[in-house]
């Protein structure tokens, strides 16, 4: 019994993590796959960047914002959508 329990504990101990830490080398290569978003991730993209542009509007117009800010937060923001816009008529 003593035996078993020596073993179980250089397994546990020992080969377990070696095989953990190895593993990787043998299993194969996972390609970086490109940022292909279907339709429905850019459209609630599009809604929520949107959603930033009227909050961002209503911040300004209660005066939280200047206005150097809001312009190129506000231009960012636009370049997002069209981008967005641009990947959804592609699609």
């Amino acid at each position: 019994m003593e035996f078993i329990r020596d073993y179980g504990l250089i397994l546990i101990f020992f080969i377990l993590p070696v095989i953990f830490v190895i593993q990787p080398l043998f299993l194969p290569r996972i390609e970086e796959k490109d940022e292909m978003l279907d339709r429905g991730t850019l459209k609630r993209k599009k809604l929520i960047l949107y959603r930033q542009i009227k909050e961002l509007e209503m911040e300004f117009d209660i005066g939280n914002i200047n206005e150097n800010d809001f312009q190129a937060t506000r231009t960012e923001l636009k370049q997002e959508v069209s981008a967005v816009i641009a990947q959804l008529n592609s699609k």
